[in-house]
């Protein structure tokens, strides 16, 4: 057999390889939203008071995407008064240390976080494609894949899990190797990366080089880039090793990512109507869920059911502030599947939005 009609074969496999294990992209359904997992010294009663008022601060930081949000008058006031959000709370023990998980009502904390104007990231958030490129001492460079074990890749995971962002590290296996590499990452070039990401079903991807810089107080810098359907990103954070430097990238994408897609409570002074259409309710539950759903979306006054029948339902929703935010809420929850745009493509109100109900999601 001839070189050529080897790798010929060779080429064709892999391209079917990537067809079969690609899978679609749709935002992420973030579970534990409103849970905490914190150290703590012992089951007394002051430590418990003390976790369960951390767990808190961390859940707060998570809802609105702001690290300075628990610094707000009425969070302080609320915080003063926990035991009152409180849902559950329980002890494990992780390799010798024991922790408390603590879990608060969703719905008194979104209407905290209404009453208040502060701003609300709910459940469905953009998964991350990460590749993330490094250069050894010799000069030699490599991306970080999902088998490290390394600090800042350990450290990447806790603190993704804790402020709930969605990321993946790739296989780099045989079929990665084939269509991206190190340089591509180190040099930004867009088109095999996106090409490779395709294969994971991610909603984004972010690009990184880790540089050793000549700056005594912070010698490490990581670089990065976001894109998430129309959306661009980018930033930069340093520290005094590589193992640190995942801790300030993850806040700082926490905040660049929900600034763009968290919602605010709007004027109440200022009210809009937005009519939709809905397919596929096939029973009252399914109306009475959906009703659920919209009314439970920051900024959403009333509800009301204008037309009904399992073909195409109609429904009219009052909202405070801007309509286009209430249409990236709807989008981004996943469940109202829209016929037209994706879950983190802009949204406008053109038309009547027909969407598809999939309470499944």
């Amino acid at each position: 057999m001839s070189k050529s009609k080897i790798h010929y074969i060779a080429v064709a496999f892999l391209v079917l390889l990537v067809t079969f294990t690609t899978t679609d992209a749709e935002a992420r359904l973030i579970e534990n939203l409103y849970s905490a997992e914190v150290e703590v010294a012992s089951q007394s009663s002051s430590h418990r008071q003390q976790a369960i008022g951390e767990a808190f601060d961390r859940v707060i930081i998570k809802l609105t995407g702001k690290s300075d949000a628990t610094e707000h008058e009425a969070i302080e006031r609320a915080k003063r008064d926990v035991n009152n959000y409180l849902v559950q709370y329980g002890y494990s023990d992780n390799q010798g240390q024991r922790t408390l998980t603590a879990t608060f009502d969703g719905r008194k904390l979104r209407a905290l976080l209404a009453e208040h104007q502060l701003p609300y990231w709910g459940s469905r958030r953009p998964q991350l494609m990460l590749w993330i490129a490094k250069e050894s001492d010799n000069g030699q460079r490599t991306i970080i894949d999902s088998n490290s074990e390394s600090v800042f890749t350990q450290q990447l995971r806790f603190f993704a899990k804790q402020y709930s962002i969605p990321v993946q590290l790739p296989l780099m296996d045989l079929t990665d190797n084939f269509t991206i590499s190190a340089m591509d990452v180190w040099g930004r070039f867009l088109d095999p990366v996106r090409t490779t990401t395709e294969r994971y079903g991610t909603d984004g991807l972010l690009v990184a080089r880790i540089v050793r810089q000549e700056n005594e107080e912070a010698p490490w810098s990581l670089n990065w880039f976001v894109e998430i359907g129309d959306d661009r990103f980018a930033g930069e954070v340093t520290a005094t090793s590589v193992d640190w430097l995942a801790e300030p990238l993850v806040e700082q994408l926490m905040m660049k990512l929900s600034a763009k897609y968290s919602m605010t409570a709007g004027d109440e002074n200022v009210r809009n109507t937005l009519t939709v259409k809905v397919e596929q309710l096939n029973s009252l539950s399914s109306v009475l869920k959906l009703e659920s759903f919209l009314k439970s979306i920051v900024s959403v006054r009333e509800v009301r059911l204008l037309k009904y029948s399992q073909n195409m339902s109609e429904f009219e929703i009052v909202v405070n502030g801007p309509v286009d935010q209430i249409l990236q809420a709807i989008n981004l929850d996943g469940r109202l599947v829209s016929q037209e745009v994706g879950p983190f493509v802009a949204a406008k109100q053109t038309e009547t939005p027909v969407y598809r109900w999939d309470e499944g999601r």
